[in-house]
């Protein structure tokens, strides 16, 4: 975000007031009638401390005005800060504003100029500007003019005033060209950020390659202040910016400057979190930005048309005539190529198509081509990232491949060899610990390495949604039915009509793996199958017959098991009420779903014989309370004179019965338990108990 130039063909009027005037004025130039105060104290406002942010809203109308190097001025004579941001009407044109403070030894800051912000919404100048850091001071002044007149009455400066915290110092210890995190030290960062109240994921461990950097947690976010972000499933390019302001800050300052961004972007501005992805100090610390996760494609507010798919990194300071640091710039190009590479991208100078809207350098609607890495610049009507350090992309980009050609690849190789984008698609999240895995989340499947072992790739529809406990995937995905299937080591997942659920065995003998796995476990989940034992060493024996009184068993509680009192006389001669299942047969001959053999005295229901095919078919037709006339059931071995063809075909028509890849019922066979469950679940869905 930066200070917004106007396109070539506006016939905008130029300002009477240079910047190149304006950023003359000296330290010395105290003007006439403002308050001299002696040196400003360590912190710059002793009721602010231990990392705590503060903004007080001054309307500028109210500020005395005097006279500094030849122009008018608002005075804050008594006004302690850090950092500086100003706002104004919606309704108004976006002025040239700059501020300057008394720093601790009594002398005038250079004047710094504040750029204006531009809204994430719609591209267009927000009414107010950037922050800057002015430093520890103890009064200020502000000046500001559209098309020559000076504006300063329609404003209001938004002081913040930072403060330093113990951390602080450990912070600044990272200045230099960023190193390799330790696993330990990751793990302490994210062990530290998950303990924080968090409006959005917290990064967490990233794989091998990884450049240190300093978490939200770490440099003291406010998490409090923050609304939900947003990530996008394809990381196309790196958006290089700069912060602008003073570049004059301590390395145990930087933390302090990205906790003032935060306040201001969020309290004053109105934003969701901080624009940028990460910030880097003109030291080589690296900060995390917006939250959600460095390892997502987490969508900034940095580069209006071309936020989602980009990731933001701001350079701390103004690097419009001053270049970067070589430890800011080798920051960047390290960011630059972990990004690029995690991503699966190993050509800086590649490029990607875009097709913004309006409101930004290209005609809206039309496709263009960036290189992976760009400046605000290119796509903005802005000076941002600065001349200096846009100059300096060249070396940057040869730096970035640099890290790319040296870089950890074995989850690029794992990719490679599963076919590639068009096999795995895109990343959605880089490589991370989570569970005894490091991770690569793809928009179609998963890159999977345990500690010491190589890494393997994985088609998934269920990519997305995958969690470590779930394992690798232990077969191909499918199709069943109106939902899609997936089993993986410890479970399977299965999308029901746009709901992912994911299903743990509940019985020793029915593994993931096995065909009807979701069926068996969901009619245990109901209270419907019981099958032997308790878990974990409950069993289902899914391939042994099902008997007959099993299955009225099976009908009656998936009917949510009726109230029912059982006569002290059985209907069948073969059922004595002390045998299992007495209560819920009598009830089935009640019902009329099931009639038994002979008639009177001689009725005979034979509990303890298998249950063939026909037979379930006639025993959930009339639970179902249907009423079907066609015999045509489709199957070649069901003719219309069988005697359950309308029992069949419905069972058909219904969904619950697929039959065999021959086309044939085989209405005489014996019914497996596992088939059984698969025909009582569809059954369940078909009439709406499920």
């Amino acid at each position: 975000m930066s200070h917004r130039t106007l396109p070539p063909e506006s016939d905008a009027r130029p300002l009477s007031l240079s910047r190149r005037t304006l950023m003359a004025a000296t330290a010395a130039a105290v003007p006439a009638g403002a308050v001299v105060l002696g040196a400003a104290p360590a912190l710059a406002d002793p009721t602010v401390t231990d990392g705590e942010t503060r903004v007080v809203d001054v309307p500028l109308a109210d500020a005395p005005l005097v006279e500094a190097d030849g122009v008018q001025v608002r005075d804050l004579p008594e006004q302690p800060g850090t950092m500086v941001g100003v706002t104004w009407p919606s309704e108004s044109d976006a002025p040239e504003v700059q501020v300057r403070g008394m720093d601790q030894d009594g002398q005038w800051t250079p004047w710094e100029p504040l750029e204006t912000a531009e809204d994430p919404e719609t591209g267009e100048d927000a009414p107010g500007t950037e922050c800057a850091w002015v430093g520890v001071v103890g009064a200020l002044q502000v000046r500001a003019e559209l098309d020559g007149a000076d504006v300063t009455e329609q404003l209001t400066a938004h002081v913040i005033t930072t403060s330093p915290t113990a951390e602080d110092a450990v912070v600044a210890q990272r200045a230099g060209a960023p190193q390799p995190m330790s696993t330990a030290a990751q793990q302490d960062m994210a062990a530290t950020a998950a303990a924080t109240t968090m409006a959005n994921p917290a990064t967490p461990v990233l794989g091998p390659g990884a450049p240190s950097y300093t978490s939200r947690a770490g440099w003291g976010a406010n998490e409090g202040l923050v609304r939900g972000t947003s990530g996008s499933d394809q990381l196309k390019a790196v958006v290089i910016h700069h912060t602008a302001g003073t570049n004059s800050y301590s390395s145990s300052q930087s933390a302090e400057l990205v906790r003032g961004i935060l306040t201001y972007h969020t309290q004053t501005l109105g934003w969701a979190d901080i624009g940028y992805n990460v910030l880097v100090s003109k030291y080589g610390q690296i900060f995390e930005g917006r939250s959600g996760g460095l390892h997502r494609n987490i969508t900034g507010a940095h580069a209006y048309g071309f936020n989602t798919g980009s990731f933001g990194i701001s350079v701390m300071g103004n690097y419009q005539s001053t270049a970067a640091p070589s430890a800011a710039r080798a920051a960047v190009a390290r960011l630059v190529g972990w990004k690029l590479l995690s991503t699966f991208q190993i050509k800086v100078a590649s490029t990607s198509s875009w097709t913004p809207g309006s409101g930004t350098r290209f005609p809206a609607g039309k496709t263009i081509a960036l290189p992976k890495m760009f400046g605000h610049r290119d796509v903005n009507y802005t000076d941002c990232p600065g001349n200096a350090l846009y100059n300096q992309f060249g070396s940057l980009r040869t730096e970035a491949q640099r890290a790319i050609d040296g870089g950890w690849k074995e989850h690029l190789w794992a990719f490679q060899g599963a076919g590639g984008s068009s096999k795995l698609g895109y990343v959605v999240k880089s490589a991370h610990q989570t569970g005894k895995y490091t991770a690569t989340v793809l928009t179609k499947g998963l890159i999977l390495q345990e500690s010491g072992g190589n890494a393997s790739g994985h088609a998934t529809p269920f990519a997305k949604q995958w969690a470590a406990s779930w394992g690798r995937p232990a077969k191909a995905d499918s199709q069943d039915g109106d939902r899609r299937i997936q089993a993986f080591q410890n479970g399977v997942a299965a999308n029901e009509g746009g709901r992912v659920r994911f299903v743990t065995p509940y019985f020793r003998d029915v593994s993931p793996s096995r065909v009807f796995f979701l069926e068996i476990t969901d009619l245990a989940a109901r209270g419907i199958t019981k099958g032997w034992g308790t878990p974990p060493n409950a069993e289902f024996r899914p391939n042994e017959d099902n008997l007959r009184d099993a299955m009225i068993a099976f009908i009656y509680r998936a009917k949510g098991s009726p109230a029912y009192t059982a006569p002290k006389t059985s209907p069948f001669t073969d059922v004595s009420p002390s045998k299992p299942f007495y209560k819920e047969i009598c009830w089935a001959y009640d019902e009329g779903i099931s009639r038994g053999w002979g008639t009177g005295s001689n009725r005979t229901f034979r509990p303890y014989e298998e249950v063939k095919r026909d037979a379930v078919a006639a025993f959930l037709y009339r639970a179902a309370g249907v009423n079907h006339t066609s015999t045509n059931s489709g199957f070649s071995d069901v003719p219309a004179s069988h005697v359950f063809a309308k029992e069949i075909t419905w069972l058909s028509k219904a969904g619950i019965a697929r039959g065999w890849d021959d086309g044939t019922f085989r209405p005489n066979a014996f019914i497996k338990r596992d088939q059984m469950a698969t025909f009582m679940m569809r059954w369940l869905k078909h009439t709406g108990r499920a």
